[in-house]
């Protein structure tokens, strides 16, 4: 998928509260499941790698990110936004 949707109203009050590099990486989880529609991979190590998550802070808001707002399924991260586009 080359192109998605992204209602500002909508991220910005499901976001507000997260640190800036929190918000990046959920940026980066985002592109990644729309480029390639597909789920995050549930090992957390592959998953910072795909989003260039490398420093011990990156990969703790991928984290804690990924918990947030994904729920793993045995196929990796979901999200439901996503999978509905």
């Amino acid at each position: 998928m080359n192109y998605y949707k992204h209602h500002i109203g909508d991220y910005d009050a499901a976001t507000a509260h997260l640190s800036w590099a929190e918000a990046a990486a959920y940026s980066r989880l985002l592109r990644l499941y729309y480029r390639s529609e597909q789920p995050i991979p549930a090992d957390l190590g592959q998953a910072c790698r795909l989003v260039r998550a490398a420093g011990k802070a990156e990969r703790q808001a991928v984290e804690t990110v990924l918990r947030e707002f994904f729920h793993l399924e045995a196929d990796g991260w979901h999200q439901k936004r996503c999978d509905e586009e």
